[in-house]
């Protein structure tokens, strides 16, 4: 078992779990480069995160995605760093596949994390608690698919899980980082 920190930790988890406000954490906690996928993907699109899925047909965003994800997870595999992968471009093949592959770590101290959370607490933190027309359909309902699909997809791949419904990003953190000095990695 190692106590030291690892060099590389890829965060996973549906949208509203944490990714990205953790992973700044983690980076802040343990001073490591943060890459976050959905800033990155954005910044390829010229747009910003809250609108860079509708900026462009969903099959370009996740074609640009995947993309960036790898180059994503080769940097920090390079150089370490955390990485905010979310759990969108789980959907690809060559993502799961890189996150299996224990390659990736390249010699250092590799760990994925995926990040979970209740159900009622994405809906609110997607926006999906409000009043909305019934027009849209079940939007609910298809948002709960979504996040079950996903959820087993990160449960795959994870060397650790951890729940954020109700911690801040410096609690879960912590959790994070006491779980992965105490535990075995699929990497190690």
């Amino acid at each position: 078992m190692s106590t030291r920190s690892p060099s590389v930790l890829v965060l996973i988890g549906p949208p509203g779990a944490g990714c990205s406000s953790v992973g700044r954490a983690l980076g802040n906690a343990e001073n490591l480069p943060v890459l976050d996928l959905g800033r990155s993907v954005a910044d390829e699109l010229g747009t910003s995160p809250d609108l860079a899925l509708v900026a462009v047909p969903e099959a370009e965003y996740r074609r640009v995605e995947a993309d960036t994800a790898l180059r994503l997870l080769e940097r920090a595999a390079a150089g370490g760093g955390v990485v905010a992968l979310g759990s969108g471009c789980l959907g690809d093949r060559r993502i799961r596949e890189s996150l299996a592959d224990p390659r990736l770590g390249q010699g250092r101290d590799l760990r994925v994390v995926a990040l979970t959370c209740a159900t009622r607490v994405l809906a609110t933190r997607n926006g999906l608690d409000a009043p909305r027309s019934v027009a849209l359909g079940t939007v609910h309902h298809q948002f709960v698919q979504m996040l079950h699909e996903r959820r087993t997809r990160c449960r795959e791949l994870a060397d650790v899980v951890v729940d954020t419904t109700s911690t801040t990003p410096e609690e879960a953190c912590d959790e994070i980082m006491r779980t992965v000095r105490s535990g075995f990695s699929r990497h190690s």
